[in-house]
């Protein structure tokens, strides 16, 4: 319905069902993320991050390090490095406490 609007200069993207994100045009969690870690001098490489639906997909790739849920919709999947198990099952519970063992 967006894309009827004929509107420019926002973007938009799911994260789950009702919801509908709409940001201004190439905002995204990635370069908010991206800014973020300019700031505070830490390089993308550096970065674990979890995502489950559409709008994590950029922040997935962007990342060092991209970890979709089990759960996740099949773009954040593909776009992640490696999976862990659902919200449900504690997956980030169960990667930080890996990540944090070494």
């Amino acid at each position: 319905m967006l894309g009827t609007l004929d509107q420019t200069g926002f973007a938009a993207t799911l994260s789950g069902a009702p919801f509908v994100e709409v940001m201004a045009e190439g905002v995204t969690k990635a370069t908010g993320l991206a800014q973020l870690c300019a700031a505070l001098g830490i390089d993308r490489s550096e970065v674990l991050a979890f995502g489950d639906a559409l709008n994590d997909v950029e922040m997935l790739r962007w990342s060092g390090r991209g970890v979709a849920m089990a759960n996740a919709e099949p773009e954040a999947r593909a776009a992640a490095d490696e999976l862990t198990l659902s919200n449900a099952e504690d997956g980030v519970a169960l990667m930080l406490e890996r990540v944090l063992a070494g």
